[in-house]
């Protein structure tokens, strides 16, 4: 299965469709297509220790009986927590884990 993956997302050949113009076709070498079925699926797989980290920290909010510091799905993950001291200690356990995985997060889409 993971020769199969492998292959698949190696080899895409893609093209941009801008109104009704379409660009040439190009190969992309990495990264899931955009809106692909497997994509929540993978990322989370990518992303499960730095999940696992944040959720043992108990650092979060209490909504209702439920405890829910972290929420993941496809490429976007929002983190939840009562303060802003608590919101600081998510964020440094965030970036030391986005650097050991080579990915990059984006502050332009940071909401407070």
């Amino acid at each position: 299965m993971i020769a199969v993956l492998a292959y698949w997302y190696s080899d895409q050949q893609v093209c941009v469709r801008w109104r009704n113009t379409l660009s040439d076709v190009f190969h992309i070498r990495n990264g899931t297509r955009q809106g692909g079925i497997l994509l929540p699926t993978l990322f989370s797989r990518y992303i499960r220790e730095l999940l696992a980290e944040i959720v043992t920290l108990h650092v979060g909010c209490n909504i209702g009986r439920l405890f829910i510091n972290v929420l993941a799905y496809a490429d976007d993950i929002v983190i939840l927590t009562p303060s802003w001291s608590a919101l600081q200690k998510l964020l440094i356990v965030l970036e030391e884990h986005i650097g050991n995985i080579d990915m990059v997060c984006n502050a332009k889409r940071l909401f407070v």
